[in-house]
């Protein structure tokens, strides 16, 4: 029995192994055509099917500026869609437009339910920056401009600040607007600041923040920095200020271990 050569039967093992290979491949891709196919063949049945048709709109969140009936309408979403027809991110951009919704989350519920999850923002003062108006959240995030609308303007005023500072200096003039929503909060939740009230907050670059309470005729200078302590400080005197005679034009709470007081 004549014998191969070593060379031969090392083309030929090249050979079978390339073969298996393709066949490899070839199986592989049959497989993946037909997943594809089964994928695809099953979404659209479900998009077809009457089972998985919208019978409730469930809006969490608790939105104060629009109504429910006000939000299903921009959703533009029809009760008896089938769920997988619902282009939830189409759904969730058109909500997003409203500025006053931070964020928006779409989701189905199975079998017939379409959840629209609502963070919403809401104006915490009032932004007066060169003769415009703007609402500004609680974050000390401007998100619409009221110069031309109706929007109530019955909030504190936030002013010194102009249109070029917030272009121009973006990040420092965000950081000191959150800053001033900060003061904001903190005089609130003191007692003479509830019963003082504050009518507006001045900014001023090189001097800080000034309050101006609603009920009263003096100013308060709270500088940049250490709200909470300088809050405290006031806390000390307000009854002696209250019980006191004379007419205050501005307190100064910047200086360490004293208040300085102008007449």
């Amino acid at each position: 029995m004549k014998k191969r050569s070593p060379l031969i039967r090392k083309k030929n093992v090249k050979k079978e192994a390339k073969r298996r290979r393709f066949v490899f491949l070839g199986r592989a891709v049959l497989c993946l055509a037909l997943a594809g196919a089964l994928v695809w063949g099953g979404r659209y049945a479900l998009m077809r099917f009457d089972f998985f048709a919208l019978r409730k709109i469930e809006i969490l969140g608790s939105p104060q500026s629009l109504s429910q009936a006000e939000i299903l309408k921009r959703s533009q979403v029809a009760l008896g869609t089938n769920l997988f027809r619902i282009p939830v991110d189409e759904v969730q951009g058109r909500l997003l437009l409203h500025p006053y919704f931070k964020s928006v989350s779409v989701q189905r519920r199975m079998p017939h339910t379409l959840v629209i999850d609502i963070r919403e923002r809401l104006p915490a003062f009032v932004l007066n920056a060169s003769d415009r108006l703007f609402y500004v959240d609680a974050d000390g995030e401007i998100f619409k401009d009221i110069s031309d609308s109706d929007d109530s303007r019955d909030l504190v005023v936030l002013s010194g600040f102009d249109e070029d500072q917030i272009l121009m200096e973006a990040p420092t003039t965000r950081k000191r607007i959150a800053d001033a929503a900060l003061l904001q909060k903190l005089f609130r939740e003191t007692e003479f600041g509830a019963a003082m009230g504050l009518s507006e907050i001045q900014y001023e670059k090189n001097i800080g923040f000034t309050l101006y309470p609603e009920k009263k005729k003096y100013s308060i200078k709270m500088g940049l920095k250490d709200f909470p302590e300088k809050l405290k400080k006031f806390q000390e005197i307000w009854e002696k200020i209250e019980k006191s005679n004379s007419r205050i034009s501005s307190i100064d709470l910047n200086y360490p271990g004293k208040v300085l007081m102008t007449l």
